[in-house]
């Protein structure tokens, strides 16, 4: 299409370049020079020569695609956006289109790049197809300093969107600043020899997540249990360390199989000379899997479970993300996830397994120390365009069989050399546990500790092996001995309460007799008022880990309290820091087998009622 046109196609052009951000100076059916400045506009912007509107530019123009950096879009990477669209459209035009110049680096960006590398070695516009197969690996060349022209070109767009090129813009001189940013390439991805000779292994490691699939690597992951045999043959290969999964089963009907890890298999590959690094995956391949309760419910039985067996402290656990999450959709769902991770376990590190894109969003977030990347789905968009993550640990790159053992292949980047030792000595049950953190030998779990019950409060203690699973306002942490200081201001908001009774609360909650024995736990509080006013109070101590013991698993201990203000003694009223300490005074007298320090923790919240005008409204 031409200047001097006429008809609907050129008022639907026009309409699609406003929609564009590029004037036409007139939305009518006349292809004008106005109409034709625009498209020459737009072919600029893509890094084209001025020149007629074309069907592929047509597609551009009327799609969401930008010809402008966006976001976090860089001038560097749009001018490679250029360069391919201005050389090899004639490659990729007919495959995906006109690559948008907006400084992202996405996934037709990397197939333009591909398609650019397949034409730097010979293949013709019918041949390549975008994609790093056979053909393209067997013609990879080798490139050193010195060398010059296309391949050099690619070498540095693949050092720039992998963060490795450094202070220089890019062209076709392969010089010694290309050559040490090679180096600093295969030394952070472990791709020895760290030369700076760019050959296969360097030129796919930069255009695609999983790199040369047949490098050696001292790692491997498995869902298969091993026997000794198992792992004379992995030692055989070179292999080192091995990840295992912590729970769970693979495959359907009588093909169905455990995957989890055992004591005994952990004997055996400690005798074997290899070490573990254990993974939690039971589920995870489905968005809607990732919420924050799920996550809390995860860590505690990946927690539990690597303790039974015997992982040390500091032990790194990596939760399975196996599924390509879009970049989009993260914060509302992994992110989330990794949170109720964050808040039930801090005996073990957390590490995440997924997408080069999820990995670096969990550890950026403060969610995860290590990542297990997922480098073999060279697909997923979430692989695609990003660099690998400076926290790696692990990177799974391939899948096969030794003899009838199937395993994933993965290099290692020396940040976690795995485990090699393991002791369940010292391990406390949850039920001990809480035997000791209430200083009393007869409790036994779901059964009332205390029970009290008067004309104007009724309190009831118990224990239970299973903790809450609850995202809500009314959640704090316990670490250290201490409730997060966000407690007060909380409190006040939610129960329209003054910073004074707030305060007495939080202060009374911190003298707990058994807090300062808990290093990782939560408190949950919820509050209700019935229609005949009563005032109904719920407290539940989540514990993960006591200071002076190693629990094997996790525990609550449960308050629940109905005050009936109208008959609370006159006697008891008074201030709320009065009806604190007379409150405890009544109960001391009446009921000798309260435990004080227990009632500390819940008491204090009738000191609201001092607070609520005619005891007609919520108090807590």
């Amino acid at each position: 299409m031409e200047f001097g046109y006429k008809g609907k196609i050129a008022k639907l052009i026009q309409g699609a370049f406003w929609c564009k951000g590029i004037s036409p100076n007139a939305f009518d059916e006349k292809y004008t020079k106005d109409t034709q400045n625009a498209v020459n506009k737009l072919r600029n912007d893509a890094g084209l020569k001025s020149g007629s509107m074309t069907v592929i530019l047509m597609g551009a123009l009327f799609d969401m695609s930008a010809f402008t950096i966006i976001g976090d879009g860089t001038d560097g990477v749009r001018g490679m956006q250029q360069y391919l669209n201005n050389h090899f459209l004639n490659y990729f035009g007919d495959d995906i289109g006109l690559v948008p110049t907006d400084g992202i680096y996405d996934r037709n960006t990397n197939t333009a790049l591909i398609y650019a590398l397949q034409s730097s070695e010979g293949m013709s516009p019918s041949t390549a197809n975008g994609v790093y197969g056979p053909g393209t690996i067997a013609r990879t060349p080798t490139v050193n300093q010195g060398a010059t022209g296309l391949i050099v070109r690619i070498i540095q767009y693949g050092l720039l969107v992998n963060d490795f090129m450094f202070n220089r813009d890019v062209d076709d001189k392969f010089d010694s600043s290309i050559a040490n940013s090679i180096i600093k390439f295969r030394k952070f991805m472990n791709l020895p020899p760290f030369t700076s000779t760019a050959d296969l292994t360097v030129i796919k490691g930069l255009l695609t997540s999983n790199g040369n699939t047949n490098r050696d690597s001292d790692t491997a992951d498995t869902a298969t249990q091993l026997n000794s045999s198992d792992v004379s043959l992995l030692k055989r290969y070179g292999f080192s360390i091995i990840g295992r999964y912590l729970t769970g089963s693979v495959g359907a009907g009588s093909k169905k199989r455990d995957k989890n890890l055992t004591t005994d298999e952990l004997e055996t590959i400690k005798n074997g000379g290899m070490s573990v690094f254990p993974i939690y995956q039971d589920g995870g391949d489905d968005i809607s899997y990732f919420k924050y309760n799920q996550g809390f419910k995860d860590a505690l039985t990946a927690s539990k479970t690597a303790k039974q067996l015997g992982f040390p402290k500091g032990t790194t656990i990596y939760f399975a993300v196996d599924t390509d999450i879009q970049s989009g959709d993260i914060d509302g769902t992994i992110k989330q996830y990794f949170e109720g991770i964050s808040d039930a376990m801090s005996y073990y590190n957390i590490g995440v397994y997924g997408t080069r894109n999820v990995s670096t969003h969990m550890i950026s977030s403060g969610l995860a120390k290590y990542c297990f990347v997922s480098d073999m789905s060279s697909g997923y968009s979430g692989n695609l365009g990003y660099p690998m993550s400076k926290n790696w640990s692990f990177d799974q790159f391939t899948e096969y069989s030794l003899s009838h053992l199937d395993i994933d292949q993965v290099a290692s980047s020396g940040k976690d050399h795995g485990e090699k030792e393991f002791s369940t000595s010292g391990l406390t049950s949850p039920l001990n546990a809480v035997r000791f953190l209430l200083d009393n030998s007869s409790i036994q779990f779901n059964q009332p500790i205390l029970e009290f019950d008067e004309a104007w409060i009724n309190v009831k203690v118990s224990a239970s092996e299973t903790v809450q699973h609850v995202n809500s306002s009314g959640i704090f942490s316990i670490k250290n001995g201490k409730i997060s200081s966000d407690f007060t201001g909380w409190f006040s908001k939610e129960y329209g309460l003054s910073a004074s009774i707030s305060g007495v609360v939080f202060d009374q909650l911190m003298k707990t007799m058994f807090l300062d024995k808990i290093n990782n736990g939560q408190l949950t509080i919820q509050a209700s008022l019935t229609s005949d006013g009563k005032v109904g109070v719920s407290a539940t101590f989540n514990v993960f880990e006591l200071r002076d013991k190693n629990i094997s698993g996790s525990f609550a201990v449960n308050f629940d309290m109905t005050i009936k203000p109208f008959n609370i003694p006159t006697s008891i009223l008074g201030s709320a820091v009065e009806v604190s300490e007379k409150v405890l005074q009544y109960f001391s007298s009446h009921k000798k087998e309260v435990a004080t320090g227990l009632m500390e923790s819940i008491v204090p919240l009738s000191g609201a009622v001092k607070e609520v005008s005619n005891m007609s409204v919520s108090l807590i």
